[in-house]
């Protein structure tokens, strides 16, 4: 086949019907390929719908993972990784691939469309799910939200969003910062004697967190915030980007490092904790709760994440983390905290083949529960987890139902909170006629890997008042340190500083809905309204490059596309801006 990649994505030289199976294990690196650069974007659609039913009755005939695995360990040389990457995931994951390809319903072609960028996106496959939905409040109510919302002087509680920390303890400073796998700055990477390659003493915008930058950052939390702290938010990945050879005793070690360093630094401040897509072994792995053969279920991590978390949660939460990775705690009287395992929806978990049109866990039908619940007890809610369901990578089945449940019940969840993307940003939840209901935060890294300055949230939260409080976003500050200056003078340390408050910022008289609304649509038309928000969303990294015209309608797009089986939003964007080029706005 033609291929922008040449050779390493030639896919024909290999035994016919493996075509599918590399696809598979393809999808297993995108979580550490480096920015910008796709191992799936050679990979024809037309010739994964053509080979791909070959792939399956290979499998299903053989019943062998002996031959999988070999099959797939000879094609390591065609591949854009190193032999040791390649090998690491098809070890992870040759077993599984196969019970998933024995068993799915899915047909190959729908397989093709959940994982190549080179297929329509399977916006066919709905949930087999029916939710009893109430609906949506009238559109009167945003207007009066946003008439009553808290302005950003309104005194509030001070809540940490801690995320991404992907912490390397084999992490060596001088190591090459430029190796051939997806994570470097390691002994076994070799110590270059160029200058420019040798891994500095805070860390590399292509390597993850050394421990000290973590301890740095803690430290300033610690001096800087514990006595204002109402409570922690930290939403999950604590593991680093070696995904082709992470070991349970690793992410389980790592998560046991960072709880025991949060409960000593920051001891009396409950913390929140949500498990990321790198917090399994291997990475982005979450079965069904129905798959019960060998080694195939997590129910270890979860055991054992709420086992080290219990000093933080109560005995119902943990009855559900247990189960399922997701729980919901009443914070205080008029205001809880629902806390869910999104990773069951994300598409590099391959075991998304056996639940693409259902409801993993039932945890949708869940969350409707708990939401139900909350508003007949005049709770305020707030949602929280990992990789966001506005996430182009979240199956868009799940994430429609999900925005439906949202919008449902959008007079009881005043925010939602996520990370995963390692970027400061926000995310709108629109109606079809393009009225915004809800804001989704999404919290910065502290790793630098792929091009940001490490950095933490602070929120301002509407909790202060009794009765009276809202439970809304005040406002939130973006705390970061400048690596590269870290790096130039690394005796003195990161200088961990605020970089910038919401509603200063953008100018906001309030972070309704509403507000955020009208400034995207600005920042869109105007380009230096733009230019402050894409630079926020690294931290300001001098490594980051200027975004042109398609660069900034793809960003604004990511804004506002909250539902991943409509495009609606997105066109109305390039609507809007070619609507602002004809006015000479822009």
């Amino acid at each position: 086949m033609t291929s922008s990649c040449g050779r390493s994505c030639g896919l024909l030289p290999l035994p016919l019907g493996l075509q599918l199976l590399l696809v598979l294990f393809l999808c297993l690196v995108p979580s550490v390929a480096p920015a910008g650069t796709s191992l799936l974007s050679g990979v024809q659609c037309s010739t994964c719908n053509t080979l791909g039913p070959v792939a399956v009755a290979l499998v299903r005939m053989t019943h062998s993972v002996a031959i999988l695995r070999g099959q797939a360990l000879s094609a390591c040389r065609l591949l854009p990784v190193t032999e040791t990457v390649c090998r690491g995931f098809i070890d992870n994951w040759a077993e599984s691939v196969e019970y998933i390809l024995l068993h799915t319903k899915l047909t190959p072609a729908q397989m093709c469309r959940i994982f190549l960028p080179s297929c329509p996106a399977e916006k066919g496959l709905k949930l087999d799910v029916t939710l009893d939905l109430p609906r949506p409040p009238p559109a009167s109510r945003a207007k009066r939200r946003d008439a009553h919302y808290p302005p950003p002087s309104t005194p509030g509680l001070k809540v940490l969003h801690l995320a991404d920390i992907h912490l390397d303890v084999h992490y060596k400073e001088g190591a090459d910062n430029g190796c051939d796998d997806p994570l470097c700055c390691r002994a076994e990477n070799g110590f270059p004697k160029e200058r420019s390659r040798q891994a500095a003493h805070w860390g590399e915008y292509r390597c993850d967190a050394p421990p000290r930058l973590l301890h740095s950052l803690i430290d300033h939390v610690a001096r800087k915030h514990k006595d204002e702290l109402s409570y922690v938010l930290w939403t999950g990945d604590t593991a680093p980007h070696d995904s082709w050879k992470t070991t349970r005793k690793d992410v389980l070690d790592l998560t046991a490092r960072v709880t025991s360093l949060l409960r000593h630094k920051l001891a009396g401040v409950p913390v929140y904790p949500v498990i990321g897509n790198h917090d399994s072994a291997p990475t982005n792995y979450f079965p069904p709760s129905e798959v019960r053969k060998g080694n195939f279920s997590v129910s270890w991590l979860y055991h054992d994440y709420a086992k080290m978390w219990k000093h933080w949660l109560p005995a119902d939460a943990l009855a559900t983390l247990r189960k399922a990775g997701f729980y919901s705690v009443l914070v205080r009287p008029g205001f809880r905290i629902i806390v869910l395992n999104t990773n069951v929806a994300y598409r590099f978990n391959l075991w998304v083949l056996l639940t693409a049109t259902s409801d993993p866990h039932h945890q949708l039908k869940w969350l409707a529960g708990e939401l139900r619940a909350a508003r007949a007890a005049g709770e305020r809610c707030h949602v929280v987890g990992h990789v966001s369901p506005a996430d182009p990578d979240i199956l868009p089945g799940w994430s429609h139902l999900y925005h439906s449940v949202i919008r449902s019940y959008q007079d009881v969840v005043t925010a939602q909170f996520f990370s995963h993307t390692h970027l400061n940003e926000i995310q709108l939840y629109k109606d079809d006629r393009d009225r915004p209901f809800s804001v989704s935060y999404v919290a910065p890294s502290l790793t630098p890997w792929q091009n940001v300055n490490p950095g933490y949230r602070i929120y301002t939260i509407d909790g202060d008042r009794g009765n009276r409080s809202s439970w809304e976003v005040i406002d939130y500050e973006r705390w970061v340190a400048d690596l590269a200056e870290a790096n130039e003078r690394p005796e003195k340390g990161p200088r961990w500083h605020l970089q910038m408050s919401a509603a200063a910022r953008y100018r906001l008289k309030n972070l309704s809905p509403r507000r955020w609304s009208r400034m995207v649509k600005k920042m869109l038309v105007y380009g230096r309204k733009f230019d402050k928000y894409y630079s926020d969303l690294s931290g300001a990294a001098s490594v980051v490059g200027p975004c042109d015209i398609e660069c900034r309608i793809r960003t604004v797009c990511g804004v506002v596309s909250s539902d991943g089986t409509n495009s609606h939003h997105c066109r109305l964007v390039r609507l809007l801006y070619q609507m602002g080029t004809a006015a000479g706005l822009s």
